[in-house]
């Protein structure tokens, strides 16, 4: 099955997307047809239970039936599921949210008068992700007028002695608390797509400026794997501090990001080399009992000490779609090349199949946050302590699922992940509306909390339903997507 990663340049929008007629599918994608239109349809399920009891609000709180206000009441479910409104081909509810944005977004609120800072990072991805592929995708003006003004609020967050950004701003004062704590790999490293994305649309290089020096910054504290904290944003020249290696929790967008800004702008070499020696220490943090489909492997974590710490955390399964969709961009034209992308396509699999695991292996067949592992040959996995028994309902393996069927055709993954669907349906589902957070993924039936946190729309079941559809139903020729499942698109030089 070939795979649509050559690049190219955005020429215009994307037609709403729809799951073809029967006459134009494959004799695959016609048996699996019935199980894309199930994701749009429990996504719509979702939608509707936030429209009705939380509409404008970040989040719906799915048992109490009410809005959720976590940054700053910017309707951030509404700008997370732009896109996915547009690819499942959902004008009608497009159109709903395109209004909403027109006349209701407001980042000049301030709850009881009082100073209202939210997450950097969450906002960029989210909200200005959101926006800037509504942008992409549609063609309206309007994405992009909002796109910028929010860009605007949030460039001052970057005027700090490293050019890494403070963690926390208001957008409606444009300022933040100044902060002496160490700052987060992830937080520093995974702004550059959405930034340098504003810069290629409007031909104002400022933002790109930002997110290039925010990069600059973690390249002076080293190379490869990084520890997850560095120096804070007001000390230079910037350093590593001593801590943990790990690719999940607060450090796993950073290296997703270095493969996609090349992917986005192949002319940027740097990040590709980045991005591989990234590559060259990941197998230090991989362990199993031998490669590949019928193998499971495990991606651990390093301490502070050098030491391995047998625990997996979910949010590392984006790992295995990461290497997928590397590999696929790199040169193969010799032997040694071939072997390297037939081992790291080996290790994708393996990874890809531990992380299912996770949900297959618990009685919910909901994946905890995170699983200790074995001391051995074959690495398994151990009870589930309480402390990582929840779930949040993560897109990760989805979305490893969602690259590995593109890059292989290998009906496996699609089957994966309707196991993943049906967990997803059958224990977390609320009648009223919504889909809640699992508090224990190993007791049936389920004591739900009362969370929907906005990536369940925007990322969970959007990597659901794309693995389900044929692949026109995300040209991945023009687009990248950013850590928040959001298509930007590619660009050459600029």
């Amino acid at each position: 099955m070939n795979l649509h990663f050559l690049g190219g340049v955005m020429d215009k929008p994307q037609n709403f997307s729809k799951v073809a007629v029967d006459a134009q599918l494959s004799v695959e994608d016609a048996k699996w047809q019935k199980m894309a239109n199930m994701a749009r349809d429990e996504f719509l399920h979702g939608w509707r239970g936030y429209k009705k009891y939380a509409w404008g609000a970040d989040e719906l709180m799915p048992l109490s039936k009410r809005g959720k206000d976590v940054f700053g009441n910017v309707g951030m479910t509404i700008l997370d599921s732009l896109s996915t409104l547009w690819l499942m081909g959902l004008p009608e509810e497009f159109e709903e949210a395109t209004e909403w944005v027109s006349t209701e977004l407001d980042f000049d609120k301030h709850w009881g008068g009082q100073a209202r800072e939210v997450s950097v990072f969450e906002v960029v991805i989210r909200a200005l992700g959101g926006l800037l592929s509504a942008y992409t995708l549609s063609g309206r003006q309007l994405f992009l007028d909002r796109a910028v003004d929010l860009g605007e609020r949030l460039l001052p967050a970057f005027n700090t002695s490293s050019g890494m950004p403070y963690p926390r701003w208001d957008l409606a004062r444009r300022t933040g608390t100044r902060t002496y704590d160490p700052t987060i790999l992830a937080e520093a490293g995974s702004v550059q797509l959405e930034f340098r994305t504003l810069s290629a649309l409007t031909g104002d290089m400022q933002y790109r400026i930002a997110a290039d020096r925010s990069t600059d910054s973690v390249r002076q504290a080293g190379k490869g794997l990084m520890p997850v904290h560095l120096s804070p944003p007001n000390e230079v020249p910037t350093y590593a501090m001593q801590d943990s290696i790990q690719m999940g929790a607060l450090a796993d967008s950073y290296y997703e990001y270095l493969l996609k800004q090349w992917l986005q702008s192949p002319d940027d070499v740097k990040f590709k080399e980045m991005w591989l020696d990234v590559m060259d220490e990941l197998p230090t943090l991989v362990k199993g009992n031998g490669m590949g489909k019928k193998h499971p492997l495990r991606l651990l974590e390093k301490g502070a000490d050098g030491r391995l710490r047998l625990k997996q955390d979910h949010l590392s399964c984006f790992t295995p779609g990461m290497i997928t969709l590397g590999l696929h961009a790199l040169p193969r034209d010799n032997p040694v090349l071939q072997e390297r992308n037939q081992t790291w396509l080996q290790v994708a699999e393996g990874l890809t199949e531990g992380c299912a695991e996770m949900w297959t292996s618990t009685a919910t067949g909901l994946a905890p946050e995170f699983v200790p592992i074995e001391n051995g040959l074959p690495f398994s996995l151990k009870a589930v302590p309480q402390e990582g028994a929840h779930s949040f309902l993560r897109p990760e393996t989805a979305e490893s699922l969602f690259y590995l069927y593109r890059a292989t055709g290998n009906v496996r993954y699609r089957q994966l992940g309707k196991k993943l669907f049906n967990a997803l349906v059958k224990h977390s589902k609320v009648a009223s509306g919504g889909f809640a957070s699992v508090r224990d993924v190993n007791k049936v039936p389920t004591a739900k909390m009362d969370e929907m946190q906005s990536f369940v729309l925007s990322e969970t079941f959007k990597y659901l339903y794309l693995l389900f559809s044929p692949a026109d139903a995300l040209d991945l020729d023009k687009y990248v997507l950013n850590t928040e499942a959001h298509p930007l698109p590619k660009f050459g030089p600029f």
